[in-house]
């Protein structure tokens, strides 16, 4: 997902960071001054440092806010502009996208509004005749063939959707799109995809995997270092002799050293606290790897390069009898994975009022609508030619 994305995603990690970190020394702050100066709170309330830390707690939990919600735009941009690519019609509706998502209808529309201004064109919302669907969207393409690539027959789009040639047999089919200056064939590359699982996992996901786990495994480490220390302070707050016994002589008031030990101790408790919140984040991430790459594997063991939620559900429920999950979450369960980035190689489209996962899906921008000289490289924002020189540009972009 951050391939095209890389400086966006760099971004919001930059922004959480600090927002974390603003956040954090803060609280430390206002907390030094409560523990400084309990029940004195009008010297508390007037001191320099509290309104500015309370002004750096608001700024951080902006930041903090700002990175989440431009990771969730992010993710919806690439799975919109998937559908969009994979589209053959010209014409997509709010109504056909909210089934899709899982939304409603006015939740699509703002939705796409917004990704519209920050990071996908090539479409436009225009107006309609039909009372059921008033709006819909026009994208800046249309489907110039459908054929197969084993035996070169043309067929039409609804007979493309259907997975399989009508004159040979071969699920081996290519839709050519043209979209403003640019041409772009939609391949199944059903001779990749038997047997490899590792097509549809998204990469590096065993790296990520295997990082949630070490990281799984030092927050468990910590929790239980900060735990026993934390429990040590309190039993021992108001034992003089025990802490004497442990500083000797270096301890020369006991009243100051209980401040600073309380201060201590509240560090350990937001410290537990922090722990306790991320851990169970990282644990659900790590279970949506597993389940992501068991996805994978059913995916590669299907022969055809489309499969329909009710296929789906039936070939899960004979491989998990005991399995009580629905349709509708497991559908929910593969778009997720899509939007993080954990899944590739497929998509979720409505073809002729049906729900369908696409599969083994590939798209290829791999010819000059100008001069038809082969594309060399990845296709980028500002890729020309190097034949004839004319700019051949993405689905997405940043403004």
């Amino acid at each position: 997902m951050c391939t095209k994305y890389r400086k966006d995603c760099v971004k919001n990690v930059i922004l959480l960071i600090l927002g974390v970190f603003l956040v954090s020394t803060s609280v430390a702050i206002i907390t030094q001054l409560i523990v400084g100066y309990f029940g004195d709170w009008f010297t508390i309330f007037h001191a320099r440092a509290f309104p500015e830390s309370v002004i750096l707690i608001i700024i951080g939990i902006v930041l903090i806010v700002c990175s989440r919600i431009s990771r969730r735009l992010i993710n919806d941009a690439v799975f919109f502009s998937g559908y969009f690519e994979g589209d053959l019609n010209g014409y997509v509706d709010f109504a056909e996208l909210a089934e899709v998502t899982g939304r409603t209808t006015p939740q699509i529309k703002s939705r796409i509004a917004l990704l519209h201004l920050l990071y996908m064109k090539n479409f436009r919302v225009i107006k309609t005749v039909n009372y059921r669907y008033p709006e819909i969207i026009e994208l800046y393409s249309k489907t110039v063939t459908c054929s197969c690539r084993s035996c070169g027959g043309w067929m039409e789009k609804r007979v493309y959707f259907e997975g399989r040639c009508p004159y040979c047999g071969s699920s081996d089919l290519t839709a050519q799109v043209v979209s403003g200056q640019r041409l772009y064939f939609i391949n199944n590359n059903t001779n990749r995809k038997p047997n490899n699982p590792a097509y549809y996992e998204g990469s590096p996901l065993q790296a990520k995997r295997i990082g949630y786990a070490v990281g799984f495994g030092i927050e468990l480490f910590f929790f239980l270092i900060f735990l026993i220390v934390f429990l040590t302070m309190v039993n021992n707050y108001n034992n003089e002799p025990y802490f004497r016994d442990m500083f000797s002589s270096s301890m020369t008031s006991f009243s100051l050293f209980q401040s600073g030990l309380l201060n201590a101790i509240i560090f350990f408790a937001f410290a537990l606290a922090a722990i306790v919140l991320t851990v169970p984040i990282t644990f659900s991430r790590m279970s949506n790897i597993e389940h992501s790459q068991s996805l994978a594997r059913d995916f590669a063991q299907w022969q055809k390069p489309f499969i329909s939620l009710q296929e789906f559900d039936r070939m899960q429920r004979e491989k998990y009898s005991y399995s009580t999950i629905s349709p509708e979450k497991r559908y929910k369960n593969i778009v997720e994975a899509i939007k993080e980035g954990y899944l590739r190689g497929c998509t979720p489209e409505m073809h002729g009022g049906v729900l369908r996962i696409a599969l083994a899906k590939q798209i290829v921008k791999d010819r000059c609508p100008g001069c038809g000289a082969p594309i060399v490289g990845a296709v980028t924002e500002n890729y020309s030619c190097r034949y004839c020189g004319r700019v051949i540009t993405g689905v997405i972009r940043k403004q």
